[in-house]
Order: C-alpha cells, then structure tokens, then sequence
C-alpha cells in the first residue's frame, strides 16, 4: 500500500479552482459564527470568570472544525452537535432566535447578515482610524473560521437575485423540518460526534479532500483508528455522488478494496480514478496526457503485483517504462525501476545497485533509502554479503529517514535489523532490536505523532516470537490478540495471520498431535508457499512417513531457486537440506555413517552466509551422528566448540537449550565407559540430576512426550547406580505421563535430536 502511495506520489497536475454552491446549511454555520462573535463581545461573556471564557473559546473551535470539516447536515443533526458542549447552551440558545428571525424577515434579513458578516471579518466600518480596522475585527481572516467566511461571501455576492430568493427558500425548508422534527420527535437524537456523519452524502469537494486524506494516513499509520473497509467505501460512495469527479476518492476507494483482497473492485476503481483525473481539453498525444498513461500503468503494475500476478505486472510495468522513456520522466522511470527489482528474477543485484545510484543523483531521498533496505533484505536472503556490509547499507538508510523524517521506513529498519539478528541466529539483539521499535511509540510527545504500520507490527510479532521461544504461551497469546484487534485487514493482516499459524504449528508439534499441526502446515502453505512446505515435511518426518516428507523438501530443493518471490532464500533452502540429511539419518539408523557429508555440506553453506544458530544447529546433528558412530569423544569435542553448545544455550529457546543438554548429557554417559566404575558411577549420578534441568525445560514448552524420554533415561541411569528410591519415582512419574499423553513416536530418544 505505501509503494502504492509512493507510486502515486510522484503524479502531479494543477488543480482547477471549482464552484462552491451555497447551501442552507453553509448559511446556518455562517449564521452561527456570526452569533458567537456577537456572544463574545457581549456582558454575559464578559461577567463570566478566566477559565470559563477558554472553556467556551476551546468548546466552539471543536465544534466549528466539526462543521466546517464535514458534509452537510441536517439542521437537527447540526443542533445535536452541540449536546457534548454543556459549556454553548447560551449560545446555542442565541443561534435558535437568530435561525428564527432569519426565517421571517425574508431575503432583507439574508443581505443584513452577509453584511454583519463582512463587519465580523473586516472589522467596524465607521472606524476613522484604517490602521486600526483590521485590528478591531473579531474573526482574522488567515484563520480556518475566517477563510470559510470569506469564500462564503465570496461564491453569496456572485448569484444572482434568482439564486438568492432560491437559497432563502431553500433555507425556509430547511428550518421547517427542522421545526417539525422537534414537535414530532420528543427524544434527542444519541449521536456520536466522532461518527456524526455516516449517513451524510452531501460533501464539499475541500471536505471531501481532507476527509480521503485523513483515512489514508490512519489507513498507512494506525489502521485501527481508520474505518472499518465497509464503512470507509460507503462514505467513498456518498463522496462521488456529490463530487463524480474527485480521482483521489477513486484512489482511496482503489486503496480500500485492497484491505479486503478484492481484486475486481480494486482494478475498477484504479481505472476511474486515472479517467477521472483526465484533462480532455489536452490533445491525445501531449505530455500531460501521456504522464495519465504512464503512472496508470505504473500503478496497475502494483496491483497485478499484490494478487500475485506477474506475468500480468510486467506487462504493465514495460508500458509506463516505456512511455517513461519518450519524454525523459526520470522520476516515473526510478520508481518503475524499483518495482522492476521486486518483478523480474533477473540481475536484480545490479537492478537495486542503479536505483539506489540514480535515485541519489535525482535526489529522491525516499526511494533511495527504500532502495538501500531492499538491498539489505537482498543481500542477507539471496546473495552471501557479509553481515556488516547489510548493517552498514542499513545505518545509511538510517540516516536519510532521520533527515527527512521517514517514519515508516524509521521502522521498517528498525524491524529489518530485528529480523536479520533472528537470521544470524542472536536472539537477545533481536528482542533488543524490536523492543527499541515498541518503545519509539512510547516516546512519543503526543498519539498523533506515533506510528502502527508494517514495522511496528513486524516488531509486536517478533516479540511474539521470542516469548514462545521461552515457553511463554499466555504472553504469546496477549500479543497475538492484541495484533489481531489493531490489524484486522489485509495487507498486514497478513504477517500475524502467519505468525499465528507457526506458533499453533509448533506447538502442535511438540505435544505430537500431528492432525493439528498438518492442519497448521496447511494454512501456512496459503500464506508462505515455502514455509509451508517445510512445515509439511516437518510434519512427516515426525509421524515417520520418511517418502512423504521427503516429496515435499525435493519440491523446495527443485523449484526454490526459479521463484520470483523474494523470501529468505539461501536460509529456507539450507533448513530444507538439514532436514533432509535428519531424514536420512533417521531412516537409516543405526547405518548412519553416510549422513555425516550431508550434514558437513549443511556446515559449509551456514558458514559461507554466516549463519551462526544453524551453524550451532548443524554441529548438534553432527554430534548426534559421531555418538551413534560411538566417537564419544569427538563429539564431546564438537558440542564443546564455543560456536555450538554455547551458541545454543546463548540464543537458543528452551525446547533447543534442553534437548541440546539431554545430547550433552548422552555424550557424558557414553564416553564414561571408558572410566573406571567409580568414576563412571559418579559421572552418571551427576548426569541424572542435570537431567532435572533439561526435564524443567522440556515441560516448560508442553513436549510431554521429550519429558518421558528424559524420566525413562532417568529411571534407567538410577537402575544402573542401584538407588531404586529414586527410580521408583522416575517409574511413577513415567507411568503417570504415559497415562495422561500418549506417544505417537516411540524413537524421539533414539533417532531425533
């Protein structure tokens, strides 16, 4: 949504100065600013005390930007306004004869109030002293009231006599149904003044034009504050009954309809809303008319590109490069550029490299910056950069945000570096990164200053992330919840939507209800094609259906490198590849000595792109493997490598810092055969208590049935050493575990890491 803001950015045409019509309802809200001019300069504001007076002042300037900012309204709706501002009943009062008196002094008492109007503005007329004039007037004519007051008497003094006569007999009908309104209805209206013109369907085109520019900053920003994609399209639609020609209706309408993912309504209002901007009195051929076609076709690039059309986004893509090119638009071309990157699985290396070179010379500040985090985001999934060359693009990029202020891409770099430290596998930086994120709303001097866009909610998901590492399910599922409530449409429904799906997905996985966890997998396939299908392969190789599992990484390891999408790359081919190699040692047990090259190619890889938790990840099966091999003590020598066990139990969650000590604790054991009784017996007493640990963290994250592994080994290094007190209860709590969650895969201890 915001490239598409961005795209739309750089599209620009004078603007036509457009006939204001006279309605009742402007007259009544003149007639009223009129009435509190007078109410202000009377006794009763004078008697009143200090703080009275700037209740009251503070109390209609609420009120007049209500009215001076929406449609038009009814006389009683107008009248209802005033219910929350206890503080204007006088003035209320006041309006009510002043609206009565208009009524029956006919057209004269219409002329005599524009004149008092123009007194209220310009001050007294019988003033000698001109320099003192402007100073006596009661309204400033820069202000917002007094710039409506002047364009009011403006568009009055140019109808004609006809005009007016029909304007008051407009007026008349207008006070009369007010009238009858309240002899007929005895309750007052309940209206809420932050929705108060929902039903409304006459609008100004200036109202109009700050109503679509307020929804679409809340839209980008804080789309919880925004209206609900129903209602929004329903003010949109009352919007273009009074203004068909507005675009940038059509365009919030375009913006609408892809909250929803409703492809039809989008392409049609996109469309009209380049149709509705056409000049016609400019010739076919001429730039402006050519600039229409090369941004409309900029934009439906954009569109094809969100529902996942390619082929389709190309193709409109070459169309606005193209007649870019014929009259040397450089901005159109740097902004088709960048969508080209994202569209074409060509070169996109030297793509991103010209773009960010280009922009900078343009000095389009904000695509550069866009430009130098795609390349960040390029060089850690696709391409093996070194870390700190993608930390340094990204401090550049700082750098132009903070300049200019970019809040949405402050936080989109902030998430990103949060993002790439889960990457490298340093779980505390990535907390770190994302709380930084949460707490630059929180720092903000007032809520109109904060941001909720993609990259808070990347960072809220994140933290959501890093909470379920540690077992921490009832946090987990606040968050979750919270992100639901604030984000509740597409497009950055989406990223919650996927984090939820993994959460329940592995969650699922650890209590082995492998039914839930495919169901999981399955949503996820939806949402991250990839993901999915390792998810899926998780799955099987979980339930032992090695083939199956298997199909589904050969799929990934086949098609990953021709997709067009940009996604982690390098980093879900490798995961693909690991799990491949733990298929082929758990389907070949105990003949395990081949899967010790597949999982040295998996070091090789991680280690080329710098990926230090799968590096660790990689050594724990490598380790796995020399222990069934009976190496003992090289694989005590591979955990011991500070790049493992200590990387593991650094940034490792809990379910990865236990069953990386139970795989400690299995070395221990078996390399203590070559010691002496009394020494092997205290090596395995001390192992059975640390087994304590790992048991604490197992049933931490719910993985009952990696609790019974770790009681069963308990029982039988107690049994080994003779204590039967405490094998007797490592037995009961064994028998009491199997009892109440059932296992589905008996060779977690043996076969699994």
């Amino acid at each position: 949504m915001s490239s598409s803001t961005a795209s739309k950015e750089g599209y620009g045409a004078p603007k036509k100065v457009h006939h204001e019509m006279v309605t009742s309802y402007k007259l009544s809200v003149a007639l009223l600013i009129k009435c509190y001019s007078h109410f202000r300069e009377s006794d009763d504001m004078a008697n009143t005390s200090i703080a009275e007076k700037v209740k009251i002042r503070k109390s209609f300037c609420i009120l007049a930007l209500k009215l001076l900012q929406g449609p038009d309204l009814s006389l009683m709706d107008l009248k209802n306004l005033f219910t929350p501002f206890n503080v204007l009943s006088s003035l209320s009062e006041k309006f009510d004869r002043n609206l009565k008196n208009l009524r029956h002094c006919g057209i004269g008492g219409l002329l005599d109030i524009v004149d008092e109007l123009k007194q209220v503005l310009n001050g007294d007329p019988n003033q000698t002293d001109k320099s003192s004039l402007e100073a006596n007037a009661v309204i400033a004519k820069n202000s917002v009231i007094g710039y409506f007051l002047r364009r009011f008497i403006v568009f009055f003094e140019k109808l004609s006599f006809g005009e007016v006569t029909r304007l008051f007999q407009a007026f008349v009908r207008y006070y009369d149904d007010w009238i009858k309104g309240v002899q007929s209805i005895m309750l007052i209206l309940q209206l809420k003044v932050d929705n108060w013109y929902i039903e409304e369907k006459q609008w100004s085109r200036r109202q109009a034009e700050l109503f679509l520019a307020t929804q679409a900053a809340l839209v980008q920003n804080n789309e919880e504050k925004a209206l609900s994609p129903q209602d929004l399209q329903t003010r949109i639609s009352n919007i273009l009954k009074s203004n068909p020609d507005l675009a940038e209706a059509h365009f919030m309408s375009y913006l609408n309809y892809l909250r929803v993912e409703e492809f039809c309504g989008a392409m049609q209002s996109l469309f009209h809303c380049f149709d509705r901007r056409t000049n016609l009195d400019v010739k076919y051929y001429s730039d402006e008319k050519s600039k229409e076609h090369r941004y409309a076709a900029l934009n439906l690039a954009i569109l094809h590109h969100h529902f996942g059309y390619t082929a389709e986004a190309l193709a409109s893509l070459k169309e606005a490069i193209k007649t870019a090119h014929e009259v040397n638009d450089n901005l159109c071309l740097q902004h088709a550029l960048s969508w080209l990157y994202r569209l074409s699985n060509v070169n996109k290396e030297n793509l991103i490299v010209q773009c960010i070179i280009k922009t900078f010379e343009l000095n389009i500040s904000y695509t550069t910056s866009l430009a130098l985090q795609n390349f960040a985001h390029y060089g850690s999934a696709k391409i093996s950069v070194k870390p700190s060359v993608i930390f340094e693009t990204l401090i550049k990029s700082d750098m132009l945000n903070c300049q200019h202020n970019y809040k949405d891409l402050i936080f989109n770099n902030n998430a990103m570096k949060s993002s790439l430290w889960r990457l490298y596998g340093k779980t505390e930086m990535c907390s770190l990164w994302a709380q930084v994120l949460l707490y630059l709303n929180i720092d903000t001097l007032s809520q109109t200053s904060a941001y909720y866009g993609e990259g808070y909610l990347q960072a809220v998901c994140n933290t959501a992330l890093n909470l379920f590492m540690e077992g921490d399910y009832n946090l987990v599922h606040t968050i979750l919840q919270y992100a639901k409530h604030k984000y509740s449409h597409e497009p950055l429904a989406h990223t919650w939507m996927l984090v939820e799906n993994l959460i329940h997905f592995t969650k699922a996985l650890y209590q082995e209800n492998f039914e839930e966890a495919e169901s999981a997998a399955q949503k996820i396939l939806v949402l991250d094609r990839w993901e999915g299908y390792l998810k899926l392969a998780e799955v099987f190789f979980y339930q032992q259906e090695y083939e199956q599992a298997s199909k589904c990484l050969g799929y990934i390891l086949q098609h990953y490198s021709y997709d067009e999408h940009l996604n982690d790359g390098k980093f879900c081919l490798l995961r693909a590849k690991i799990l491949q190699a733990e298929i082929q040692f758990a389907s070949s047990y105990p003949n395990v000595a081949g899967t010790m090259l597949a999982f040295n190619g998996c070091l090789i890889d991680a280690e080329k792109s710098e990926l230090a938790y799968l590096i660790a990840i990689v050594q724990l099966h490598i380790a796995n493997v020399l222990l069934c091999l009976g190496l003992t003590t090289q694989a005590i020598k591979v955990l011991n490598n500070p790049r493992c066990m200590v990387e593991i139990l650094s940034n490792g969650g809990t379910y990865d810092r236990s069953r990386a000590t139970l795989l400690y604790i299995k070395c221990l054991i078996a390399d203590s055969s070559k010691l002496d009784n009394d020494s092997r017996g205290k090596v395995i007493l001390k192992a059975a208590k640390s087994l304590e640990k790992v048991r604490a963290g197992f049933q931490k994250v719910e993985t009952f049935s990696r609790v019974k592994d770790v009681v069963y080994l308990q029982a039988q290094l107690y049994n080994s050493l003779n204590l039967r007190k405490e094998r007797n209860e490592c037995s009961m709590d064994f028998r009491r575990l199997d009892e109440e969650y059932p296992t589905k895969n008996f060779q977690t201890l043996v076969k699994y890491l």
